[in-house]
């Protein structure tokens, strides 16, 4: 897999989306920032009731204390995941270069116990593999990390199946992926450096260039193919949910394939892999 190819394509698709995605990346981190912090003051406004009370759990739940923190940590985690699906089905649209703006941060709210659910179980495999130690947690992490992507085209599919399937085009793919990420320590180091503020821009730049490699993994399909199918508004054609209604059929990865779950279609040769 060409990492230098991934990221020129997601360089390329970031300018020609509008709004910037540093923009939409920055509505986003706010959000985010700003539910966090509601979940900090309730939590902190508890431990400061039981502290007063001298520490009895009874007295907490006397006074209604303990019960609406938990609520608001429940509410909380809902939302941060459907946000964290609706980002990740943006920078979907960015790299397909379809029309894509901070709404669609929300577009997945109608999924939000899905999102919820599914992020629940990602963590649940992911912390049972790292207790025999960290190293199975974090093969175990690149595992399922394509499953977010999975549930943003495939609103339909449930939790098992997106982890399933995530599982299925890993194979073979989890040090390409480890890989990728490390080519990016040089921007978390200047993420760092700049207390942050370079962040802006390398948090969509990281998401877009995954987003690419979803694709990659997902369609067989290189970044010079979003050239050479351009519609008439301008935008390259990309992920369509009604491909088949359509007429036209995505080349990649095949769920029903033999062994390995791969196929890759090169015309009239028509051989696999």
């Amino acid at each position: 897999m060409d990492r230098i190819q991934l990221k020129t394509d997601a360089k390329d698709a970031m300018r020609m989306a509008n709004p910037h995605p540093v923009l939409v990346t920055l509505v986003y981190t706010v959000i985010i920032f700003a539910v966090q912090m509601i979940i900090s003051t309730f939590s902190g406004f508890s431990s400061l009731i039981t502290g007063l009370l001298g520490g009895d759990p009874d007295g907490v739940f006397i006074l209604g204390m303990l019960v609406p923190t938990l609520l608001t940590s429940l509410i909380a985690s809902v939302v941060v995941a459907f946000l964290e699906l609706g980002y990740v089905g943006y920078t979907l649209r960015v790299i397909n270069r379809q029309p894509a703006g901070i709404g669609e941060l929300f577009s997945y709210a109608r999924l939000f116990l899905k999102a919820w659910g599914l992020s629940i179980m990602i963590g649940i495999f992911v912390g049972l593999w790292s207790l025999l130690l960290w190293i199975p947690g974090i093969i175990a992490a690149y595992r399922y990390s394509q499953a977010y992507y999975i549930l943003a085209e495939n609103p339909e599919m449930g939790i098992m199946e997106c982890i399933r399937e995530s599982k299925s085009m890993m194979i073979g793919h989890k040090m390409d992926k480890f890989i990728l990420d490390l080519s990016f320590i040089p921007w978390y180091l200047l993420s760092a450096v700049t207390c942050g503020i370079a962040s802006l821009y390398v948090t969509p730049y990281t998401a877009v260039t995954d987003a690419a490699f979803y694709n990659s993994l997902r369609y067989g399909r290189s970044s010079q193919g979003y050239g050479q199918n351009q519609g008439q508004d301008g935008y390259q054609q990309g992920y369509d949910p009604n491909w088949q209604a359509n007429g036209w059929q995505q080349q990649g990865y095949d769920p029903n394939a033999q062994q390995n779950g791969w196929q890759q279609d090169n015309g009239q040769n028509g051989w696999q892999s």
